[in-house]
């Protein structure tokens, strides 16, 4: 039987039912619930091995994916990613129509307490009874594990609610109903208690055995760290105000990257496109990432992401706001090289057979552009990606579409910008579309040194360490670095590393969290989105998305407490404006 948790009072009783959602268990029926003892799994009949605590810890992993938070759609809530469909699971946020019923955010509140709940019993049960079960070695790696956790739970719960209800420990129903929010400090401070004593706990990446790849590390907890201290510092400075917490907050994300870095495990994977395919799996860059696995938990990249004519549906596209923030292979911004062309590509056909004569804007751009956007012009699984309207519909010659990529303002199946993602699209998986095994990565070395290079320059502290790090990003596509951030107004500086941030992790699921604790959503979330150039009378112009974005500030900076959790508890206040 499947058991669905929707509802706070459930999800934080989950260790109840831990004995059946945990991966790889079986055998339930409605008895269980009904069973002594009726408070969580006894250990008698689940906790009596190294096995049944690493089922359980499976159980906690799976909820850090699920709901929708594929990163394409967190995305898609952002000026850079973009769909037309109005029923993807993204559009109401992006609307600015959001509310407390609505099912997107209310999941993942749930799923992300489900995980909460699972990791606090794996830890009670340690206190339990893992002394009896368990060697000293292995009780310490799983007590790791479930602490890193439930910080990485929290961790998330943060940036998207704010303040939320604390618990160690599976509640009762009578504490799950009358518990309040915690301060944000106080859901800060659990959440860096629980990662510092993880790191303490967790074996190296190089001490990981191959068979436990995919588990957490010491340099995922610590890298958790940075970006708890990071955002959280962003919080305080531009939503807060609060300068002096906030330098705080910066000095230890700098530290906490720091000492990632000089853990000396991680480097920058060679072929940025690569990173995101089978070929970049098990990379010296992946701190952390979720682990799928084809025909277990596969997902449809390819059906969701890749080009129309390939078999999918294209459900969140790049945006040219995107597309303009890579610089040329000069290094320069486009609006400073020389090498910049602004005319579109053309493409004629002969016999059927297209050829590119200029890729136009597209050509000599920075790589981390070739491998994350797909555009007019490009090949891609031995076809020319042609996006520009169909060429019956009056569009001219070189600058229209004969191919099932074209844009269609009536086909919610397609890209509406022209564009589509190239991370997590890997020709593999063509024969499979639903079906991909491609792991999701949640955290890789780049972020930690574009961390280091924020937290510094937030702080004032531009000296050649910054400049070393952003070189090392550019060094890994073979760019020059033609600044020198130690010369830089804090302000230029800032700025700068919040390009390179963008650009480098796009399509990651990182930028909504960035541009809430910049405060900048207000000023990129409002109007409309823009796509590839297309013919509009005698001249080219930039295609407009279908609908107009609307972003209200202070309210959408941060998602609802869902509805259902108040009517269970009174005590939940709910976020301003909704």
């Amino acid at each position: 039987m499947t058991y669905k948790i929707t509802k706070t009072t459930n999800v934080l009783l989950a260790g109840i039912l831990l004995l059946c959602i945990a991966l790889g268990t079986t055998g339930c029926d409605e008895g269980f619930l009904t069973t002594e003892p009726t408070d969580r799994v006894s250990s008698a009949t689940f906790w009596t091995n190294e096995r049944d605590f690493n089922t359980a810890l499976n159980g906690a992993y799976s909820q850090m994916m699920g709901q929708g938070d594929d990163p394409m759609y967190f995305d898609g809530t952002t000026e850079i990613g973009y769909s037309h469909a109005d029923w993807r699971r993204q559009h109401e946020y992006v609307m600015g129509r959001a509310n407390a019923l609505s099912g997107w955010s209310g999941g993942i509140w749930s799923q992300n307490y489900t995980g909460i709940s699972r990791s606090n019993e794996i830890l009670a049960q340690l206190e339990a009874v893992g002394g009896e079960v368990l060697s000293q070695e292995t009780a310490n790696r799983i007590r790791g594990e479930a602490l890193f956790l439930r910080g990485y739970f929290y961790h998330e719960l943060l940036w998207m609610y704010g303040g939320v209800p604390i618990f160690t420990s599976v509640p009762t129903v009578e504490e799950a109903r009358s518990v309040s929010r915690a301060s944000r400090e106080e859901v800060y401070n659990r959440i860096t208690s629980d990662l510092s004593e993880a790191a303490g706990l967790l074996p190296s990446a190089s001490d990981l055995a191959s068979s436990d790849y995919g588990r957490a590390t010491q340099g995922a907890a610590l890298s958790y760290q940075a970006r708890t201290a990071l955002y959280e510092a962003s919080w305080q400075e531009y939503q807060e105000g609060n300068q002096g917490r906030a330098n705080e907050l910066y000095s230890a994300a700098a530290d906490m990257a720091q000492e990632v870095m000089n853990l000396n495990e991680y480097s920058l994977h060679p072929n940025f496109r690569d990173l995101f395919t089978y070929a970049g799996e098990q990379s010296e860059e992946v701190i952390f990432d979720y682990q799928k696995v084809a025909g277990q938990n596969g997902w449809p990249a390819w059906a969701d992401f890749a080009p129309k004519t390939m078999g999918s549906e294209v459900n969140v596209a790049p945006t040219r706001e995107l597309v303009d923030k890579f610089p040329m292979e000069d290094g320069l911004p486009i609006d400073e090289s020389p090498m910049y062309d602004d005319s579109p590509p053309e493409i004629t056909y002969s016999n059927g057979e297209p050829m590119v004569q200029t890729l136009g804007m597209y050509a000599n751009r920075d790589p981390r552009f070739y491998g994350t956007v797909l555009f007019p012009g490009a090949e891609f699984n031995g076809i020319v990606y042609n996006s520009y309207p169909s060429c019956e519909s009056g569009a001219p010659d070189g600058y229209c579409s004969p191919t099932g990529n074209r844009i269609l303002l009536t086909d919610y199946n397609n890209t509406y910008t022209g564009y589509t993602a190239m991370k997590y699209v890997d020709p593999q998986d063509a024969s499979s579309p639903t079906n991909s095994g491609l792991n999701f990565i949640k955290m890789r070395y780049a972020d930690i040194l574009l961390m280091y290079a924020e937290a510094k320059a937030e702080l004032g502290e531009l000296d050649a360490s910054v400049q070393t790090v952003l070189e090392e990003i550019r060094d890994r596509v073979d760019i020059p670095l033609p600044v020198d951030v130690t010369t830089m107004s804090q302000e230029e500086a800032i700025e700068f590393i919040r390009n390179e941030r963008t650009i480098e992790l796009a399509w990651e699921g990182l930028h909504l969290a960035d541009i809430r604790r910049w405060a900048t959503a207000e000023e990129v979330l409002n109007g409309s989105t823009l796509g590839i150039n297309i013919a509009s009378g005698s001249d080219m112009e930039p295609v407009p998305g279908q609908h107009v974005r609307s972003f209200e500030a202070p309210r959408d900076y941060l998602w609802p407490i869902p509805s259902g959790e108040r009517d269970l508890n009174n005590n939940l206040e709910q976020n301003p404006g909704y």
